[in-house]
């Protein structure tokens, strides 16, 4: 696929002073490499002399050793087809001078000068072999660029790259170590990478050099638009790490979109699977217990806001004994707490109908009657039979209008008790519902404001699981796992003979798991969607099959891009993570057909 390029940060062992004996390290790890097929493979500055030589940078046989090297490895990567990016200091005009030499298919295509170079360097003037730093490889359809120099000061040079349209930022560095400073360096790299919406590959060299009077410890890694896609500190004589990055997430990401003609271009090639990590819950990726809580903060604060915003002191909320209207009564319940309201100013509504269990209908009460809240309940049943009777409906039909009425006397319900209490009606929606259009047009898809709809049903998941294990509502500890453990459904549908529920989400629109996935890459990345189908065969190798998961992306494009006239009308809310559908980053019109990304699909395997 042309949009992977692999990408392989090296630390070679040095021999300082000894060309001869550095580039034979170096040739050894690319010889590891080869196997792999690298596009592009950068090594530390100086990797062909070390960098504490001192005075012997200025001696003629180092200098005209590394010269020698440098064509030597010219001869040896002849049938190379990666770029390689490798460090030494050159004669340039009677003085020497540290410089990056970019090598492809065994000609150097442009030297690049460094920055922090040892003392012993002289930087006043440069002859025309150099090129600046500013300058533009390309690689398939990847851009990249070679700034050498400390790690540590990169942020304050990205300056020098703009305009340039890279989307790839070689950093060949040989910083001396000193506590934390591997710590620091990776830190800014992967700040550089989500910042400029970029990729970074550093290689730090160290391995083998002197320990006087610098210590030197050779590291690398290769960052993603602020993920760390691979990693590796020197334990012995070399270290290497290989990653695959994807262009067209950086190209989503970029924060410039300025472009400038490379010097030289190389084609990236297929290459035989994937040297990155897909994850299967891309939303939940990184996030442990305290970044749940923050998020839960967050809701939590949104809602309080609007609260004080609107003058109310009263939360209406219909809850169901499932795990969204269980997330908002949490939220709802620190919401008033916050505004130092009392805990029944939160109004919650039972309304049982066709479809509910005993257990959904049990559970609901006992969440509510735990959080202090005032309890109304109200069947539908009597109102929908009647409303069924009104405009004609036969009993036994049980198609969207018996459904859809259910979720609309529900809505009309809240409404209207808001209205009597002078109180806010809370939704319950969330991220995967409003993604594949899983709601009612006028029903449980209006409120006056809605907390959950920037979770997925994972995150929802995962959040309530993480109230119940820190203890945030001890008296609830049992209710809450016990919803977390209850199958999703609209309960709908009525029970069948051993009152349990027939009616399961994810048997009419398939795992949430997956249109989480699918969801992730198209909004996050705008992802083609050949490609979100083939990082998902990865992901969930093993799992499902391959035509099931095409299957399964091909409903979830037809019902996202049918179901936009429903989001175009959203409730009011924050958008407090990202991705979202808040209209926030990503909009689309409402009558958008799925036609061109289903031919897509079908068409880019």
């Amino acid at each position: 696929m042309i949009s992977l390029i692999r990408v392989a940060a090296a630390v070679n062992k040095v021999v300082p002073a000894d060309s001869d004996g550095c580039l034979k390290n170096l040739w050894e790890c690319v010889d590891c490499l080869k196997e792999d097929n690298p596009d592009i493979i950068v090594f530390p500055t100086l990797s062909l002399s070390g960098r504490g030589c001192g005075s012997l940078f200025r001696s003629a046989v180092l200098l005209e050793g590394c010269r020698k090297a440098l064509e030597n490895l010219c001869i040896l990567s002849r049938e190379l087809e990666s770029y390689l990016v490798v460090g030494l200091p050159l004669e340039d005009g009677g003085r020497p001078v540290s410089v990056t030499a970019v090598l492809h298919s065994g000609e150097v295509r442009g030297l690049i000068p460094s920055f922090d170079a040892p003392p012993e360097m002289d930087f006043s003037q440069f002859s025309h072999r150099i090129l600046p730093v500013d300058t533009v490889f390309r690689c398939g359809n990847l851009s990249f660029s070679v700034l050498p120099g400390d790690v540590s000061k990169l942020s304050r040079r990205m300056h020098l790259l703009e305009g340039t349209g890279c989307d790839l930022v070689l950093v060949p560095s040989y910083e001396p170590a000193s506590c934390g400073s591997m710590a620091l360096g990776r830190d800014v790299a992967r700040q550089v990478s989500r910042d400029h919406g970029v990729a970074v590959a550093v290689a730090n060299g160290g391995a083998g050099d002197s320990s006087s009077p610098y210590l030197y410890r050779g590291w690398c890694g290769v960052w993603e638009c602020g993920t760390e896609l691979c990693g590796e500190q020197c334990q012995g004589d070399s270290a290497f790490c290989l990653c695959d990055v994807d262009s067209d997430i950086i190209h989503s990401q970029k924060a410039s979109k300025a472009y400038r003609d490379p010097v030289f271009s190389a084609y990236g090639g297929l290459k035989r699977g994937l040297l990155r990590r897909v994850a299967r819950n891309p939303f939940l990726t990184g996030r442990d217990s305290g970044a749940m809580m923050e998020l839960f903060d967050l809701q939590v604060r949104s809602l309080a806001d609007r609260l004080t915003s609107t003058g109310m002191t009263r939360l209406v909320l219909g809850v169901s004994g499932g795990l969204d209207s269980t997330l908002a009564a949490l939220v709802c319940a620190k919401a008033l707490a916050l505004c130092k309201l009392p805990p029944e100013c939160l109004i919650g509504v039972t309304m049982p109908g066709f479809g509910t269990t005993e257990r959904t209908k049990g559970n609901g009460a006992a969440l509510l009657e735990g959080l202090g809240a005032r309890i109304l309940e109200i069947p539908i049943g009597d109102a929908c039979r009647q409303h069924f009777q009104d405009i004609g409906l036969n009993d036994e039909d049980r198609g969207a209008a018996y459904e859809n009425a259910q979720a609309r006397e529900r809505t009309q319900i809240l409404m209207d008790i808001g209205n009597m209490e002078n109180a806010l009606v809370v939704g319950t929606g969330d991220l995967s519902e409003a993604a594949l259009g899983w709601c009612t047009y006028g029903g449980d898809h209006l409120a006056g404001y809605n907390v959950n709809i920037c979770l997925t049903k994972g995150m929802v998941r995962k959040l309530c699981s993480v109230l119940a294990a820190n203890g945030v509502f001890p008296q609830l500890t049992g209710i809450l796992r016990d919803i977390i453990n209850t199958p999703i459904s609209p309960e709908l549908l009525p029970p069948d003979e051993n009152g349990e529920m027939v009616q399961r989400s994810e048997d009419i629109l398939g795992p949430y798991e997956l249109h989480d996935f699918f969801l992730y890459y198209l909004i996050r990345y705008s992802m083609r969607p050949s490609k979100i189908y083939h990082y998902a065969c990865i992901a969930f190798s093993g799992s499902y099959k391959p035509e099931y998961l095409k299957d399964r992306l091909a409903f979830f494009l037809r019902r996202f891009c049918s179901s936009q006239f429903k989001r175009s009308v959203e409730t009011s809310s924050a958008a407090i993570d990202w991705p979202n559908l808040c209209g926030v980053g990503f909009t689309m019109p409402s009558d958008l057909r799925a036609d061109a990304l289903l031919r897509e699909l079908d068409s880019g395997e």
